[in-house]
């Protein structure tokens, strides 16, 4: 489309023959004996046309056109932007998954030993066989924790598979990611205005904008006389035979001039069109800028309130895990049964698969607020450039 827009500026020449066998008016030009008679009129010319476009209606359209380029360019990097955060937002959702297996699996060692040590206790007659029971159903549930878990991996491979255009075969090879980075994970201090700026959706919304008004500037232009520079030549005969004598050469140049006068409102309509369209673009612009800064607001609010739910669970597991290693001590020396342990190895359970989740939700957030700020897009800024951007 921006070519087509381009094309229209520059000049155009054109081809044209015809032999037409026709009756000859006896009131019109043509001289005895060919008046009133049958006679084949040849023509062969090159017809040269030429917009002089003193009003830049042409010049107008072509960068209405460039802008709507620039604004799919945006697009296509906003496509971009988000196909790429969701697959980094899945190894990061992976990478979680693996360790709250690792927990699983600690999980399941430990009760692994807490069997062979109540066992031990129930054949020495330190403890009773309910508290056996108790040990030997705490396997199931903890293989049945790593099942799920493993489900839930290979979902998570399947939608990494999906997300880069693989079938699901193509993850089975995949390994542990690596969600490491190489230095901690702090909020900026300051997140300046024109970062915001810089994401492809609000610089493709201020392509159209400035598209919109490039139209509206087309559509004034169409109210004013529009200069045509034209010339031909060719061959002109009656009668194909005669057609490429000498003296049957024409040529011609001039300027054609046209000038609307009455079009039933067509004009006015048009230009109206463009300053509605104009006040949506705006308005669309307008509302992706305000989006875009809910989107940042939401995720530096998220990232602080993980912050310090994070350093509160971490304190919170320190606790809960020594008071499981007491719990543990004081069920071997025989001072607490072994549902004192369950109870307590619950509450340490649920701390570090807390912990693991906020780990894993702070590495999201991080991502997000890539995403929100534009992640690496560097926007084409406007210009009067009237090049062909296809080109």
């Amino acid at each position: 489309m921006s070519r087509l827009a381009d094309a229209a500026r520059g000049p155009s020449l054109d081809a044209n023959a015809r032999d037409t066998y026709q009756r000859l008016s006896e009131n019109s030009v043509y001289p005895a004996p060919y008046a009133g008679s049958y006679r084949n009129l040849a023509h062969l010319s090159l017809d040269f046309n030429q917009d002089l476009d003193l009003w830049g209606r042409n010049a107008a359209r072509l960068r209405a056109a460039v802008g709507r380029v620039r604004a799919s360019e945006a697009e296509r990097q906003q496509s971009s932007l988000i196909l790429s955060s969701a697959v980094v937002g899945s190894y990061v959702e992976l990478a979680r998954i693996y360790d709250q297996r690792d927990i699983a699996e600690a999980l399941l060692r430990q009760r692994q030993q807490l069997l062979t040590l109540t066992r031990q206790r129930v054949g020495a007659g330190l403890d009773s066989n309910v508290a056996l029971r108790q040990a030997e159903a705490a396997i199931p549930d903890a293989q049945a924790q790593v099942a799920a878990l493993d489900e839930q991996m290979q979902l998570a491979r399947n939608q990494i598979a999906a997300l880069t255009g693989a079938g699901p075969d193509s993850t089975r090879a995949l390994k542990r990611p690596a969600v490491t980075v190489d230095a901690p994970l702090t909020l900026p201090s300051t997140l300046p205005a024109d970062l915001i700026g810089r994401r492809p959706d609000v610089v493709a919304e201020r392509w159209r904008v400035e598209a919109a008004t490039q139209d509206i500037s087309a559509a004034k232009a169409g109210f004013y006389p529009n200069i045509n520079l034209t010339a031909f030549v060719g061959l002109d005969a009656i009668g194909l035979d005669k057609l490429f004598l000498g003296n049957s050469r024409v040529l011609g140049v001039g300027p054609a001039l046209s000038l609307p006068l009455f079009d039933s409102g067509r004009l006015r309509s048009q230009l109206a069109t463009s300053n509605a369209d104009y006040d949506a673009a705006t308005e669309a612009y307008n509302a992706t800028v305000i989006e875009a800064v809910h989107d940042v607001a939401d995720q530096v609010t998220r990232w602080r309130g993980v912050e310090t739910r994070l350093t509160r669970s971490r304190e919170a597991l320190e606790r809960f895990e020594e008071a499981y290693r007491l719990a543990i001590l004081r069920y071997k020396e025989g001072l607490t049964n072994y549902l004192t342990v369950l109870t307590v190895e619950g509450q340490v359970l649920a701390q570090r698969r807390q912990v693991a989740d906020l780990e894993a939700e702070r590495r999201a957030n991080a991502v997000g607020l890539v995403r929100a700020l534009g992640g690496g897009f560097t926007p084409t800024p406007p210009n009067t450039d009237t090049s062909d951007p296809a080109a």
